[in-house]
């Protein structure tokens, strides 16, 4: 399966952080599912690295994974629509880029892997046909 792990779970790891989404990061990387990036993800991960010294490492790491991008404008659309409904349901999402970030993973197949409460309310309406990653059955 593939597995976008958003810009709040590589924080976690990166700062070495001990948490469960730090845990989930590193046990995704050794096993059999496959992580993958968006263009989103990579500029907040970037922006906010501390430690010069790893930087290629970690750049070469990104640029090894899959790297998704949006075929078309629905994606960005679709995460308009995701924004419009939760806030009919009352529920505000502080930042468009965590509902662009649910429709890329949609469009995508993929799961997704965040430790980020917008990002949790997002998957949790079911307005969107992702699943977190890992699964509570897992």
């Amino acid at each position: 399966m593939r597995v976008l792990v958003d810009t709040s779970a590589w924080i976690e790891f990166l700062n070495g952080t001990r948490s469960a989404h730090a845990d989930a990061v590193e046990a995704l990387l050794r096993g059999d599912d496959e992580p993958c990036t968006c263009g989103i993800v990579v500029s907040e991960v970037f922006q906010g690295l501390r430690k010069d010294a790893t930087r290629g490492l970690i750049e070469q790491s990104f640029r090894d994974m899959p790297f998704l991008e949006p075929a078309d404008i629905d994606v960005y659309l679709r995460a308009a629509e995701v924004y419009r409904k939760l806030r009919e349901r009352g529920v505000t999402i502080r930042s468009t880029v965590d509902c662009l970030i649910a429709a890329i993973a949609e469009e995508s197949g993929c799961a997704l892997l965040a430790r980020d409460r917008d990002l949790d309310a997002v998957l949790a309406s079911g307005i969107v046909k992702v699943r977190p990653w890992p699964a509570a059955t897992e």
